[in-house]
C-alpha cells in the first residue's frame, strides 16, 4: 500500500521524463531502502532530506520506509529528487 505519491524528472539524454516516486511506511526494523536505479547522489538523498525534515521541526519516523522511483529501467541521478522526497515526507508525517 502507498502511502504517498508523486511526480519528478528525470534526465535520458537531453530530454527530460517522468518519474513517479512513492513512498511506504510500514512496520519493522528502521531504515530507508530506494528502488528503482538510484545513483550514489539518489542514495545521499535519504540523509539530506532526513536532516530537513528534523530541521524543519518534523520527526522522522523511525519505522521502514521505502521509496520507490519507476521507471526502474531509467537510471536516476543527481539531487534533484530530493525536493519530491522532501515534499512527501511533510505530508506523511
Amino acid at each position: 500500500m502507498t502511502l504517498a505519491r508523486t511526480w519528478s524528472v528525470g534526465l535520458v539524454g537531453v530530454r527530460g521524463a517522468l518519474v513517479e516516486v512513492e513512498l511506504d511506511i510500514a512496520q519493522g526494523l528502521p531504515g530507508v531502502a530506494l528502488v528503482g536505479l538510484p545513483d550514489a547522489v539518489v542514495r545521499q538523498s535519504v540523509d539530506r532530506v532526513r536532516a530537513a525534515v528534523t530541521n524543519s521541526g518534523g520527526e522522522f519516523p523511525a519505522r521502514r520506509i521505502t521509496i520507490g522511483l519507476s521507471p526502474a529501467s531509467m537510471p536516476k541521478q543527481g539531487s534533484g529528487f530530493d525536493l519530491s522526497k522532501v515534499a512527501m515526507g511533510h505530508s506523511s508525517l
